[in-house]
């Protein structure tokens, strides 16, 4: 007694046929990533150029009596716009590590400084924004200290 072939579901022979097209396409895409990865690393600055752009940055940022108690509107609105035009120096940042800390402290020193003073649920003081900044400097110096010494 002869055993009937197994047949193969609808559509499956061409699903097969297209298994290499597809593994094709992956790799052209992974390679394409890849390409662009290393391209972009090499844009970055080294931390000797990059910085004393931060340094300024994050030094040219007013502190609390600069403000005032209440905080000075005019004042916080002239430092708002010189912060923003700083930061637009900063990025790329020299290590991908910090990109997202100091994306993250432009943000905080803006809330800061448009709240004026800050009263949300995010910064709900100036206090609070100024340790948040310190916290994040931190972690910049510590990745800057640890590029500059494994180098």
């Amino acid at each position: 007694m002869r055993h009937a072939e197994p047949t193969a579901t609808p559509g499956y022979a061409s699903r097969v046929r297209k298994r290499p097209v597809f593994q094709a396409s992956v790799a052209v895409i992974a390679a394409l990533a890849l390409l662009v990865a290393s391209c972009s690393e090499t844009e970055r600055p080294s931390v000797e150029g990059w910085q004393p752009v931060w340094e300024r940055m994050v030094q040219g940022f007013p502190t609390a009596d600069e403000l005032g108690d209440p905080p000075d509107h005019a004042v916080c609105s002239r430092e708002l716009g010189s912060l923003r035009s700083a930061s637009e120096e900063i990025h790329p940042t020299p290590d991908l590590a910090i990109d997202d800390v100091v994306d993250d402290w432009v943000t905080i020193a803006e809330d800061m400084l448009y709240e004026c003073p800050p009263a949300s649920q995010a910064i709900p003081s100036l206090a609070y924004g100024y340790g948040e900044l310190a916290r994040l400097e931190a972690e910049v110096a510590t990745v800057l200290d640890i590029d500059t010494t494994d180098g």
